[in-house]
Order: C-alpha cells, then sequence, then structure tokens
C-alpha cells in the first residue's frame, strides 16, 4: 500500500469521525463540500407529484362554487391536465376534480375520457358520468347502452350495469334527486325499455359478476323481484320483447326466507 493510499484513508476515516461526532452540524467548511452538499429533490419547471394533486383537488372543490365564466377556465385546465398527463393517477385526479363541476360540456369531455387505455380511469369517467345525471338524458343513456356492451373490462361492465340500475331506478325516478333533470316522460320509458332489453342481453355475459349485477340491476329498474333466478329474470325480459306469452311468477314469501340449515343436517 503506497503512502498516499495511507494517507486517503486516514483522511476519509478522520472525516467520517468528525461527521458522526455531533460537531460538524453547522460547519459551514463541511457544508460547502459536495460530499456532504444538501440536494434538493425538485426539478425545475416540474411540480412534486403531491403538489400536483392538491392543486388538481383544489380546482374541483373550488369549481361548484365560482361563476360560469371561472368554471370554464378550471375544466379548460383539468382537460388539459387529463390530455397531457402520462401518469394514469393523475388523470384520474383530473376526472375526480371534473365530476365535482357542473358544466355543459361535461357530457362530451368525460366521453373523450371513456376511450383511455386504462380502465381505472374509465372507471373514474363512468363514476363522474353517474354523480352528474349524464346518463338520464338520451344521448347519455344510448352511449352508456352501448359502453356496457362492448367495454372489454369486466369489471367496467359491471359498473355500467349497476350505473344503468341506480339511474334508471323505479324508487329513484319518483324521488326528488333527479327534478334537475328534464326528460320528456315518452322519451324517458323509451330509454327505460332500453335500459332493460340491454340488461336482458348482460345475462347471458361469461362473467357470473356482469350476470349478477344484470339481476340486481333489473330488480331495481322494473321493482320486480326474481331474486337470483336467472331464469326467470330471462323469461321477464322475453316477455317484454314478446318473445313470451306470459311473466314469470315473483317470489313467494317461503322463497325470500333466507335458508338455515339445523345442525343435525349439516
Amino acid at each position: 500500500m503506497t503512502t498516499a493510499t495511507k494517507f486517503f484513508l486516514l483522511f476519509f476515516a478522520g472525516m467520517i469521525l468528525f461527521v458522526t461526532s455531533g460537531c460538524a452540524v453547522d460547519n459551514e467548511f463541511l457544508a460547502k463540500m459536495p460530499l456532504f452538499e444538501a440536494k434538493s429533490d425538485k426539478i425545475p419547471g416540474l411540480e412534486p407529484p403531491l403538489q400536483r394533486k392538491k392543486l388538481i383537488r383544489l380546482k374541483g372543490q373550488k369549481g361548484a362554487t365560482v361563476s360560469d365564466t371561472e368554471k370554464e377556465i378550471l375544466v379548460a385546465q383539468l382537460m388539459f391536465e387529463y390530455r397531457t398527463s402520462p401518469d394514469p393517477n393523475m388523470r384520474r385526479e383530473s376526472v375526480d376534480a371534473m365530476a365535482k363541476i357542473p358544466h355543459p360540456k361535461g357530457l362530451q369531455y368525460l366521453k373523450e375520457i371513456l376511450t383511455d387505455s386504462d380502465p381505472f380511469v374509465r372507471l373514474s369517467a363512468l363514476e363522474a358520468l353517474g354523480k352528474n345525471n349524464y346518463f338520464r338524458t338520451e344521448e347519455g343513456a344510448s352511449f352508456l347502452i352501448e359502453f356496457s356492451k362492448q367495454d372489454p373490462d369486466k369489471d367496467l361492465r359491471v359498473a355500467s350495469i349497476r350505473i344503468l340500475g341506480d339511474c334508471y331506478s323505479e324508487k329513484k325516478t319518483k324521488s326528488t334527486v333527479y327534478k334537475s333533470v328534464t326528460l320528456d316522460k315518452g322519451i324517458f320509458e323509451k330509454l327505460r325499455e332500453r335500459v332493460i332489453l340491454v340488461l336482458g342481453e348482460a345475462l347471458y355475459d361469461k362473467v357470473p359478476a356482469v350476470r349478477y349485477e344484470a339481476m340486481q340491476s333489473l330488480h331495481k329498474v322494473t321493482g320486480k323481484d326474481y331474486g337470483n333466478d336467472i331464469n326467470r329474470w330471462i323469461q321477464y325480459v322475453q316477455y317484454q320483447k314478446g318473445e313470451s306469452l306470459e311473466t314469470p311468477k315473483e317470489r313467494s314469501f317461503t322463497e325470500k326466507l333466507p335458508a338455515v340449515q339445523l345442525p343435525m343436517f349439516k
């Protein structure tokens, strides 16, 4: 080992002892050395992810109370954030913020977002559309009906079927929830008939979860009670299409009782 090497090792060991001794915390000389200089994790011209999320959420919270002009600006900013962000988490944040801002072009923008490559972003857009009653319009309902049949992701199909059931629920239709949505009664009934038929198609889906959700939504929309008996639901839809002569019988009182098995028969 050369003399220079020994000197360097001794110097380095001495520096370590100097730092760990507790006396060098405020040492100006040490702080200026490149090895110990404090480094910032911020990149010039780029906001940290957490800061961006806070700003996006703030726009959504602010948008619910501002003027129409300010809403226009905020929605434009959120759409720019959505269209330019490669991060699906940021795109979801933008969609969630937009859901809180009533906007005349909301359906148009969210329809664009429903073509996103990320299923979680599409799910956020579906939920945003449902929250703003867009599916209680003719255009919105027609779009959701086609979406529920075509989306390749089973979870998205389940979500769209559930939203159809919620939007055209017999109980909700009679409540004050949708009074702000003006829809001609004749148009609404035609849309409701289409919803029943598309839910009937979902009864044949190869995914059990989709078939189950279709039965739950049919119960909400029609008010009929066939439980989870898929054959009765199929017969009911066939009757609506004129392919069956009678509707099936609804569940009896005894059928609705939960099955209880005594211990000695288990």
